[in-house]
């Protein structure tokens, strides 16, 4: 008997530390992350009906980010939005949801994460992500086009997470924060996939495996300047409930949720004015 439990004793700490071993792997090696971030290209060469300057920035590890300044028609520009594309966009998709912004004087830069669209190098290290998009808004913030705007930072999607990191990093550099259809963090919005495809009793490894450099519920707590969450209760793609969870984290004395309906990062598109309005309202006030 005393041989048998010592077996049993035995499997189960070989059994511990295989598992302890795969999870290290599985989270130290950021298996999972080209996953998150890895989208399908279209390459389809950009072309735009707006006017703009297409770029083309140097990373310090010789990455080259294609990027592109969108401005308005009128001579003055009023203040620069600096805007984070979601998951599975490029320049070519993005500037659908800029009319309204620059016929209202407002220009526009955005750019393709590595790895993506036009952009050199490997998008399979989150710590990495996060470090260009803090690169690339430094040097954007230094050209003459620039200089001498107000900026507001906008996200949507995926790309609100870029933004809150973001603004929370540069918070003295800039006038506002907009994100619209995001999540809280990463573990949060794998939970709810997991329980989408009948995952439920293994969630608790979700936070065990996964990296999560962009804690959207952390990093909104550090940005002082006035934010706006916006979310739709029709959101398919990310669960309301997760907006709301930003909005609850948030410093509530700068912080506006606008709840919305329609589909996920619909809104410019669908409250034009209205999302125009939040714009000016960041801006002047």
């Amino acid at each position: 008997m005393k041989k048998i439990i010592t077996i049993f004793k035995w499997l189960i700490s070989v059994t511990a530390i295989l598992l302890i071993s795969i999870i290290c792997y599985i989270r130290f090696s950021r298996t999972i992350d080209p996953y998150i971030y890895r989208a399908t290209s279209s390459k389809v060469k950009f072309t735009s009906q707006y006017k703009h300057q297409e770029l083309m920035l140097n990373l310090d590890d010789s990455t080259k980010i294609h990027a592109a300044l969108f401005s308005p028609d009128s001579a003055k520009v009023k203040a620069t939005i600096f805007h984070h594309l979601g998951n599975g966009m490029e320049l070519n998709t993005a500037q659908l949801m800029y009319k309204a912004l620059l016929n209202n004087g407002y220009q526009i830069f955005t750019y393709e994460r590595r790895g993506y669209g036009g952009s050199s190098g490997d998008d399979d290290d989150s710590s990495l992500l996060k470090k260009d998009a803090i690169e690339i808004f430094d040097k954007f913030k230094e050209m003459n086009e620039v200089k001498d705007t107000d900026i507001i930072i906008w996200g949507v999607s995926l790309g609100g997470i870029f933004a809150t990191t973001n603004a929370a990093e540069r918070n003295s550099d800039i006038k506002g924060l907009i994100i619209e259809g995001t999540f809280s963090s990463f573990p949060d919005v794998a939970k709810h996939y997991a329980s989408e495809i009948n995952l439920e009793n293994y969630k608790w490894l979700i936070p065990l495996v996964l990296n999560n450099d962009f804690p959207t519920n952390k990093e909104i707590k550090k940005v002082t300047k006035p934010v706006v969450i916006i979310h739709s209760t029709e959101d398919k793609l990310i669960p309301f409930e997760l907006g709301q969870n930003i909005f609850f984290n948030s410093n509530k004395a700068n912080t506006t949720f606008w709840q919305i309906e329609g589909e996920h990062v619909k809104g410019i598109i669908n409250y034009e004015q209205e999302y125009l309005n939040k714009f000016d309202e960041i801006l002047y006030n």
